[in-house]
């Protein structure tokens, strides 16, 4: 019943009771399972690796990720910023205590995004002002500004992507034959159901806060990892690849390698009789003296 539950297969981590779920990674109740590692690896493979998903992999990942940038983040942080100009001057601490916390949440946004599009330090120099006693109108205005042009970069990303993806597919049913050929590829390969799941189409918040930035939520399949440390392997369900000593690993080869660490080691457990050894242990701590 554990490794049903806890495998994201009929609960989603981020549903679980928050004091063993996680509403951004799987938590580490769910790491425990083999059966999360074995599902993730499955639905992850034929999606990402099957032919058809394949020809379009590149380019749908680039106008995933390009969608969520220009459709949810960006509005979210001008969402905060908007709200940090009309509260500036409340002298309720609740308040201010939340402008000060979204302005350092905007401040570490805009500095990823400048070393994400290339932006100079001159293009993000309003970011200096993203606190409590510097921030005004004018800092509203620059980086409003600054959030326009990341809308147009892109917006240009994910035309772009478009356009070479629809001179693929052109390309593929340029004639009567060659398009009922696409027809049948599609139909063999891609399935609906799987590209909901690894989308995570259902999710109604498409990007939420943690820890000073904003995670998105939504297309976890076309996600890179983003590491807060060199053997930081957590992740979102989903995800293509997992980080681990500074390599992004594929999650079909990452997860194989968990399954058959963790066989190895209840092999190891069992051959020694750990488990029971354990058990009878803290039974002799239990008993008294």
């Amino acid at each position: 019943i554990p490794q049903l539950i806890l495998s994201g297969v009929v609960v989603k981590f981020d549903k679980l009771n928050p004091a063993i779920g996680n509403t951004t990674t799987v938590p580490f109740v769910g790491d425990l399972m083999a059966s999360r590692w074995a599902f993730e690896t499955a639905m992850v493979t034929q999606f990402k690796d099957n032919k058809f998903e394949k020809e379009f992999y590149t380019e749908d990942k680039t106008m995933a990720n390009s969608d969520y940038k220009k459709v949810y983040f960006i509005p979210e942080l001008e969402t905060r910023l908007q709200y940090c100009l009309v509260n500036l001057s409340s002298q309720d601490e609740t308040i201010r205590s939340k402008v000060k916390q979204d302005l350092e949440l905007i401040s570490n946004e805009v500095h990823r995004e400048a070393a994400e599009v290339g932006a100079t330090d001159q293009d993000i120099a309003f970011a200096n002002s993203l606190s409590l006693s510097k921030f005004d109108s004018a800092t509203f205005q620059q980086a409003g500004d600054f959030f326009i042009q990341l809308k147009r970069v892109y917006m240009k990303r994910y035309n772009d992507a478009d356009a070479r993806k629809e001179d693929k597919i052109a390309s593929m049913t340029s004639t009567s034959e060659k398009e009922l050929e696409f027809e049948r590829f599609k139909a063999d390969y891609h399935n609906e159901v799987i590209a909901e799941l690894v989308k995570n189409l259902s999710e109604t918040h498409r990007t939420v806060e943690k820890d000073g930035k904003l995670i998105q939520k939504i297309y976890p399949i076309y996600k890179d990892p983003d590491p807060d440390h060199k053997i930081d392997f957590n992740a979102q369900f989903y995800m293509p690849s997992k980080h681990f000593l500074g390599y992004n690993i594929d999650t079909f080869i990452f997860n194989l390698g968990v399954i058959w660490s963790m066989s190895l080691v209840l092999g190891i457990a069992l051959y020694f009789d750990l488990l029971r050894k354990i058990i009878d242990g803290i039974g002799n701590l239990s008993r008294p003296a």
